[in-house]
């Protein structure tokens, strides 16, 4: 039987407590908003060491292939906490509710039992760790996010007697460290950055096509068919939304000439961040992912894009391709609801992940698919450090298209992920020369720069997506992904690593037409 709280930061009194004295003592305290677990949760005087955190992970990591911090034991999750920049993000709910995967999207913080556990959990929060300060802690001093649309709480705070006592609390969905690194810090570094610098490898003459006005058809557009599909279409109506590292200043075709060549339809780039103070960068990454998906069909000489006629909001989430900041990661989660709450968005596309499970991302995803968008995201693209690895995160979650690339001869790229997870494939490395990518935009001017990995793969298919809702902008999610399923290459045999294998997108767009 649940008890509810009776008092701040203490142990429960006598057992033979009459039950309207606990309830009147937790009212006079926090009222009824909170509710103890039944099982006790006790964390260790101090915190273990990195060298044991490390290896209960490792433990996982060996055995599973994968880690979820609600795997590990309450006192490494809280020793973990204290190596890396202490931040902690608590999910919590509503007594009664156990899940919010199916309701997040309709959840009112600012009002009624929501707004009071909400408003519970923080006085419980700052009183115990004024408690154990002595003195007077004040809820800013503490917060990093107080989310408004999901019911997080990010805070920067590893004192026992505080998470011990939210650990014990069936209000709290998880608590999880958002910076741990399982590796040093220079090594994390040097791979994390790697993502943001394009391609130097010079460019075959093969691997493009001239068209009209005046630009170039990425080479593999024509194994996905994805010409063929524009004489029916090209992205009209279909607002793709991109997160990612960040976008170039300097290339005009993303920028002031959104709309130029055939691209000239009045669409609209809108662009936002959840990191840093600006969505332009100088990392290459979030450039050329938007150049595959929705570049403009140009006049200037450089690659168009597969939805040369959709809108493009593009957000800055995260410093480079591995999400493995505690800001980068709560970043991603608020790229997720702010593109979710536009209602012209319909497909996301995230070339980013971690290895590592995260509810944070987990809680952004859910909320993105429970309003309606196509959430496509990279099966990940392998440094040495995860040449062993499977499906990545957010792709691994089943709200998440997870999409990998492929070779010529429908083989896994040479540093891409495939796994269970996926979803579908895309074609973008020559079978015989895996530095020979897909083409995407630069930085700037229109110089054509391969671009590779599960990465590639993610924004043309979000291209192709597109594609096919512009056909009819009022179908549903389900619909688009039912057309993209059944004119893939696999199917109706789905494959153990590979999903339903290559799009089509001539074959989705012509079967979208014929419904």
């Amino acid at each position: 039987m649940k008890k509810t709280i009776l008092a701040l930061g203490l142990v429960y009194a006598l057992i033979g407590c009459k039950r309207d004295t606990a309830e009147e003592m937790n009212e006079q305290v926090l009222g009824s908003a909170l509710t103890e677990r039944v099982e006790r949760v006790t964390l260790p005087e101090s915190p273990l060491s990195k060298q044991d955190v490390d290896q209960a992970l490792k433990t996982f990591l060996e055995r599973e292939h994968d880690f979820h911090w609600h795997w590990a034991k309450p006192e490494v999750i809280w020793s973990a906490a204290h190596y890396g920049d202490s931040t902690v993000a608590i999910g919590y709910t509503i007594n009664g509710v156990k899940s919010i995967d199916e309701i997040s999207h309709t959840i009112n913080l600012k009002e009624g039992k929501w707004k009071t556990t909400h408003d519970a959990l923080i006085d419980l929060i700052v009183k115990m760790a004024s408690e154990s300060a002595g003195r007077s802690i004040e809820w800013k001093e503490i917060m990093i996010e107080d989310d408004e649309f999901l019911p997080i709480l990010t805070i920067k705070m590893v004192d026992r007697n505080v998470i011990e006592r939210l650990m014990n609390l069936e209000n709290v969905r998880y608590i999880e460290p958002l910076d741990f690194r399982l590796v040093e810090q220079e090594e994390i570094d040097s791979r994390s950055s790697s993502g943001c610098s394009p391609s130097t490898y010079g460019m075959n003459s093969a691997d493009y096509t001239w068209t009209t006005p005046n630009c170039y058809i990425p080479w593999n557009f024509n194994n996905m068919n994805i010409p063929s599909a524009w004489s029916s279409v090209q992205g009209q109506g279909i607002t793709v939304g991109v997160i990612d590292a960040g976008i170039s200043s300097s290339q005009a075709l993303l920028n002031g000439s959104f709309n130029n060549g055939d691209s000239n339809v009045g669409r609209v780039r809108s662009l936002a961040y959840s990191l840093g103070t600006s969505a332009y960068t100088t990392c290459s990454h979030g450039t050329a992912m938007s150049g595959l998906a929705v570049g403009p069909r140009n006049n200037v000489g450089a690659t168009t894009g597969v939805a040369y006629k959709s809108n493009l909001n593009f957000v800055r989430a995260c410093n480079d391709v591995v999400l493995d900041a505690s800001a980068e990661r709560t970043g991603v989660k608020n790229a997720l609801v702010y593109l979710g709450n536009i209602a012209d968005v319909r497909v996301i596309s995230m070339s980013i992940g971690t290895p590592f499970g995260s509810s944070v991302l987990l809680d952004g995803v859910n909320y993105a698919h429970n309003k309606g968008k196509m959430v496509m995201a990279a099966a990940g693209t392998s440094f040495s450090w995860t040449s062993w690895w499977g499906v990545i995160y957010p792709a691994a979650y089943s709200n998440c298209v997870a999409v990998t690339g492929v070779n010529e001869n429908s083989q896994t790229c040479s540093d891409c992920h495939d796994g269970g997870e996926v979803d579908f494939t895309v074609i973008m490395e020559r079978s015989a020369n895996d530095s020979r990518n897909s083409v995407s935009l630069p930085q700037s001017g229109s110089t054509l720069t391969y671009i590779g990995g599960s990465s590639a793969a993610t924004a043309t298919a979000a291209g192709i997506a597109s594609l096919v809702w512009s056909v009819d902008p009022s179908m549903t999610r389900s619909q688009v992904l039912n057309l993209l399923t059944i004119t893939s290459q696999n199917y109706p045999n789905q494959n153990g690593s590979k999903g339903w294998g290559n799009l089509n997108a001539a074959a989705a767009v012509n079967a979208a037409v014929n419904l």
